[in-house]
């Protein structure tokens, strides 16, 4: 049999690589994509650094505490929703303190008294070499705490209050301010914005700063703690804590 010449035939296109990576049309697609990718890469690279470094500011101290152990000065049994079963206090750019408590805040009672509250407290003891006067107690009472972080109800409605006691120390008066407050179920949780917050965090001398958390009620309404009088009832409270660091 004689040799032939077989030939196959083509059943698929040729590549072209006219417009590919080797042609100056394709290298400028290929740099363009490549500046698209670089600067996405860029962007999700400087969102995880932020994200990192506010998870490493934020610092929390959680506290639990006994059920059944909320009873007014009297020694009579308090309701649930003034019993303290965790509270805690968060920093970062802002405060959150919240406090869990056994009873639901869903359905308060008007409180008894005159202008009576109801007062879910943290006192934050951020220099502990200073007794500011006065505010939220009678003139000339002096205790630890610079700044006070309150829950209150007066029988209508919650409303949060900051107090920055500071500047009794030169004569002053306390600065008063109105914050958020949220109730959900038995959670009380109040936030401190972040100008007041950096206010706070740059009063903080460590060691000796703590916090701690009270809930308390005033049947008068004339004054948030008047020691002395048979007006305040301490009921639940969590003792001085360390600074959250």
């Amino acid at each position: 049999m004689k040799n032939q010449n077989i030939q196959a035939k083509r059943t698929t296109p040729p590549v072209r690589i006219g417009g590919s990576l080797f042609t100056k049309e394709g290298h400028a697609r290929f740099g363009r994509r490549a500046c698209r990718t670089k600067e996405l890469f860029t962007s999700l690279c400087v969102l995880l650094v932020s994200l990192a470094a506010l998870a490493a500011r934020a610092q929390t101290a959680t506290v639990i505490d006994p059920q059944g152990d909320a009873y007014y000065t009297n020694g009579h049994k308090a309701p649930t929703f003034f019993d303290i079963l965790v509270a805690s206090f968060t920093i970062s750019d802002t405060l959150t303190l919240t406090v869990d408590v056994a009873g639901s805040l869903d359905a308060l009672p008007n409180p008894p008294g005159s202008g009576g509250i109801f007062d879910w407290h943290f006192a934050l003891n951020t220099d502990n070499s200073t007794d500011p006067p006065g505010f939220p107690f009678p003139p000339g009472q002096t205790a630890g705490a610079e700044f006070g972080v309150d829950a209150l109800w007066d029988g209508t409605a919650f409303s949060g209050l900051l107090f920055d006691r500071r500047p009794a120390l030169t004569g002053g008066t306390a600065l008063l301010y109105s914050i958020p407050v949220r109730v959900s179920g038995s959670r009380i949780t109040i936030t401190v914005p972040a100008a007041l917050a950096a206010q706070i965090r740059a009063a903080v001398v460590l060691p000796g700063a703590t916090w701690n958390c009270s809930t308390l009620w005033n049947n008068t309404g004339t004054a948030l703690f008047p020691i002395g009088s048979q007006a305040i009832h301490g009921i639940d409270e969590i003792g001085r804590q360390p600074w959250p660091q």
